[in-house]
């Protein structure tokens, strides 16, 4: 929903989602919010897969307070209000491409969370340990080799692994 942002139109519209006592906007729509109306704390967050999101959020008692006046707000199913923005929100020439890349670059802009960069760190050591196994392992996996139940070759193509796996270490 947050991607699919062609039109002007579709530029000016929030999606406000109600998570627990809480409205979240997500992406796009959290960039409006913090651009053009009022200062919330942005989280951006890693994702599995290492697709990254940005999103602010407020309590439910408190949408009149984050809503600009002159805004349509409308509910869109159980958990989601759409708030339409005035006409008088953007610039009168901002086109869906100007205001992309103005997103783009926001989102860009915030640091990601002290967990999720944790997490990044954890992943690419966890990466680099699968890429670069370590000699204890090397040494672990020839200790296990059952030599006397393969033939010759097969144990000269693992000493051959064996062998391409340490020159990566060293």
């Amino acid at each position: 929903m947050e991607r699919r942002r062609g039109t002007a139109e579709q530029c000016a519209t929030m999606h406000l989602f109600k998570e627990g006592t809480f409205y979240r906007a997500y992406e796009w729509s959290a960039w409006l919010m913090v651009h053009y109306f009022t200062e919330l704390k942005v989280t951006h967050r890693l994702l599995k897969g290492g697709e990254d999101i940005v999103f602010v959020g407020f309590p439910l008692t408190s949408l009149e307070r984050y809503v600009p006046q002159g805004a349509d707000v409308q509910p869109s199913g159980e958990a989601v209000v759409e708030v339409r923005l005035p006409e008088t929100a953007f610039p009168p020439d901002a086109d869906a491409g100007t205001l992309q890349a103005g997103f783009a670059d926001w989102k860009q802009a915030q640091p990601l969370t002290e967990a999720s960069k944790k997490k990044a760190d954890e992943e690419k050591r966890a990466a680099d340990r699968n890429a670069h196994p370590r000699l204890t392992d090397i040494m672990l996996r020839i200790v296990a080799y059952p030599v006397e139940q393969h033939s010759p070759m097969e144990c000269m193509a693992f000493l051959s692994d064996v062998k391409q796996q340490i020159s990566q270490i060293l």
